[in-house]
């Protein structure tokens, strides 16, 4: 219960509201036990042809005879007189054991004889307070305990509403602060951490597990202090009348907390595989849906289906098991409850039956019980019974409550591996180089196979390099460190001699704009998503952002409501040409000295392409830009230098000209046709927008580069 009762700092805040509605529950159950007592006088009017003042008033010259017995009264005189004589006489036989003996039975005879004159008081204040009250007429006095009994109902339903309201709102307001708390911890994991977790997973875990664990919460501040509260009050009558007979009943509770203690355990392991199989339908939820153009394209709606009957089946399995050991619990407990009234009951009715105040010689009952007084403590010790039949039913959910805590503090304990380094050294401008140093770095730890192998490659501040290589050769996972969204498993990227991992992680992602071909945009207006590059960005900046990156236009012409034009869940509304259009212009609002830029044009038509290659040939200068692309002519047309990666590593680095003569490899991602015999052509294309690189003489390379170094292209401007 560790992790749920964790839970319960983040309901402390609001802790003058659980004693309101505490002191709610009080009422509740006194009223409760108040509603019961009304029992013995019904039954007294019903049983007697005398009404309540009558029977009161024989019922205390009843004690006063007992209390006044003479034969008992001398029975004590003698013996106070044999305790005297014995004491005053020091050769008194046995006299230690004399003393206790007598001391014992004049014991015992003060209690018989203040029994009674207990009573006759108890009596008394009932007359004068109460019984004078009513009515003469027995048919009268039923109907005002009734009306009693109504107001105290509706009283009580007044207390009931206000422990159940406060109670709600203690439980929403604690749920509200832990979800926020919850999605802080969560954001601020990374990348790695983040997929591994799964999204479908995390939403479950947002979503029903957070519920749950509300329902457990609910069920601990509500349930689990008014049942108790009832169960007490009703028993503390219930020992006022017999607290022997009482005893008798609590003999099973035993057994009882035995029974739930088995019970739980096995609640608590078929809850947490029953949030798993919810996780699950998540996940395939999603998939199916995300993926729905897949699906009816290749007309697999039907092998969907049958996944979802499979998921949801297993998920029916899981929940009925815990649907058993809940109803399994609670005719159990109930039937350890009727056991305990029965056996207290039958103790009473032999009691009432024989006249006796002992069962086999052990002591009952101060005095001899009538049938109405049975029949309060049977209603007394059934009303005890029926909280705990229902503490049962409590208990078993609780367990649910404490599956979904550990789930919810699994995530929420999990320490990001890429720290923030609030008191590392701040990137402000990037001046000098950008350097990975032999990077090495692997998705799964220990694979055979890295995923980047001994990168080394330096940038020099102002510099734009194109990154190009096969499908899977690393390209988007080298970049990935620069923002820190892994950190290498060895090696390092610096900045400026500054190794980024040690780096003021936020000052860092400040300098780095991010363009990826998998655009990342909200549900909200247009203006607010290029607007999310920079805090407190005004219209103004936003435009003039949406103007360079070619996307003023169509924002204003093609969507109904320009800039406050809502994009949709996921950026349905707009094609993909023009969501990297927007996610561009965030880019160019955030004003980076890094940009990186992932397949930033690859579903933009060749004619804004051109466009937009224009407008960041101004945009550049002065930043450093990384470019991943596969259509090499962007690469050629922009790029000081390109990067020619494979299989995880570094193989060439050089202008386009000097590439296509030395670098098989990027020959064949120039034209797909040709063989690594093949010889270069005698004279590469000259892009139109940089003439300085085929002029240029490469420089000797660098023994961390296999590839030459670039030209400093300010200086060849």
């Amino acid at each position: 219960m560790r992790n749920f009762l964790r839970t319960l700092k983040y309901a402390w805040p609001y802790r003058a509201r659980l004693v309101a509605s505490f002191v709610c529950a009080l009422f509740v159950a006194a009223l409760w036990s108040l509603n019961l007592s009304a029992i013995y006088p019904v039954l007294k009017i019903l049983g007697t042809d005398k009404n309540l003042q009558q029977w009161v008033e024989e019922e205390i010259e009843a004690n006063q005879r007992e209390r006044n017995k003479k034969e008992r009264l001398d029975e004590l005189a003698q013996l106070r007189a044999t305790l005297r004589k014995i004491e005053q006489s020091a050769d008194y036989p046995d006299r230690e054991t004399q003393l206790r003996k007598v001391g014992h039975e004049i014991t015992k005879i003060d209690a018989v004889l203040t029994h009674p004159g207990n009573w006759e008081y108890r009596y008394r204040l009932l007359r004068d307070h109460v019984v004078r009250h009513l009515p003469d007429d027995r048919f009268a006095t039923f109907l005002w305990i009734m009306g009693a009994v109504v107001v105290c109902v509706a009283v009580k339903g007044v207390f009931e509403f206000g422990h159940e309201s406060l109670v709600g709102g203690v439980t929403n307001r604690t749920l509200f602060d832990l979800r926020n708390r919850f999605f802080r911890r969560m954001i601020h994991q990374d990348i790695r951490q983040l997929t591994a977790a799964g999204t479908p997973d995390l939403m479950a875990r947002f979503t029903n597990d957070m519920e749950q664990l509300g329902l457990g919460v609910k069920i601990l501040f509500g349930r689990m202090v008014a049942e108790p509260l009832k169960a007490l009050g009703c028993l503390a009558v219930a020992c006022y009348i017999s607290w022997q007979l009482t005893i008798v009943f609590c003999v099973l509770i035993p057994l009882a907390m035995y029974t739930l203690l088995r019970v739980s355990k096995a609640m608590r392991r078929a809850a947490r595989k029953v949030l798993e199989r919810m996780s699950a339908i998540y996940k395939l939820l999603r998939e199916a849906l995300d993926g729905a153009r897949a699906v009816k394209a290749f007309t697999r709606e039907a092998h969907e289906r049958r996944r979802f009957r499979a998921v949801t089946e297993e998920y029916y399995r899981k929940a009925m098991r815990v649907v058993h050991i809940d109803a399994f619990a609670n005719p159990l407990i109930e039937l350890l409850g009727v056991l305990a009234v029965g056996l207290a009951l039958a103790a009473g009715t032999y009691l009432v039956v024989s006249k006796r105040t002992d069962i086999l010689g052990v002591p009952m009952t101060g005095h001899p019980l009538d049938f109405a007084t049975l029949l309060q403590l049977y209603a007394f010790l059934a009303a005890i019974a029926d909280p705990v039949r229902k503490l049962s039913s409590v208990y078993t959910k609780l367990q649910g409550g404490e599956a979904a805590a550990n789930r919810v503090f699994e995530v929420f304990d999990r320490a990001p591996s890429v720290g923030a380094n609030p008191d590392g050294p701040r990137v402000l401008r990037v001046k000098k180089a950008v350097e990975f140093r032999h990077v090495c770095f692997s998705y799964h730890p220990g694979a055979e196979t890295p995923t980047l192998d001994l990168v080394d490659l330096t940038v020099k501040a102002g510099e734009t390099v194109a990154v190009v290589g096969p499908n899977g050769c690393g390209k988007t996972t080298l970049l990935g460190l620069l923002p820190r969204f892994y950190d290498p498993d060895h090696g390092a990227v610096f900045i400026d001699g500054v190794n980024v991992r040690q780096a003021h992680l936020r000052t860092l992602r400040r300098r780095i704009g991010l363009v990826t071909q998998d655009t990342q945009l909200f549900d909200d207006t247009v203006f607010a998503n290029i607007a999310y590059g920079k805090k407190g960005a005004t219209e103004a900046e936003v435009v003039a952002a949406a103007r360079q990156a070619h996307a003023h236009d169509f924002i204003e012409k093609e969507l109904p409501d320009g800039y406050q034009t809502r994009v949709g869940e996921l950026a349905g509304k707009l094609s993909g040409g023009q969501r990297q259009r927007i996610a561009l212009a965030r880019a160019v609002l955030r004003d980076p000295d890094i940009l990186i830029l992932d397949e930033f044009t690859s579903q933009i038509d060749p004619h804004s392409e051109s466009e937009i290659h224009a407008a960041l040939k101004d945009f550049v200068k002065g930043r450093t830009v990384f470019m991943i692309t596969h259509r090499l002519h962007a690469a050629a047309e922009l790029a000081d230098r390109i990067v020619v990666m494979d299989a995880g590593r570094v193989v060439a680095v050089g202008p386009h000209a000097h590439l296509l003569a030395t670098c098989p490899l990027y020959r064949r991602l120039c034209d797909p046709g040709q063989r690594d015999g093949d010889e270069a052509p005698a004279k590469p294309p000259v892009p139109k927008a940089a003439p300085a690189l085929e002029s240029d003489t490469p420089a000797a390379p660098k023994s961390a580069d296999p590839a030459p170094a670039p030209p400093d292209k300010r200086e060849a401007a």
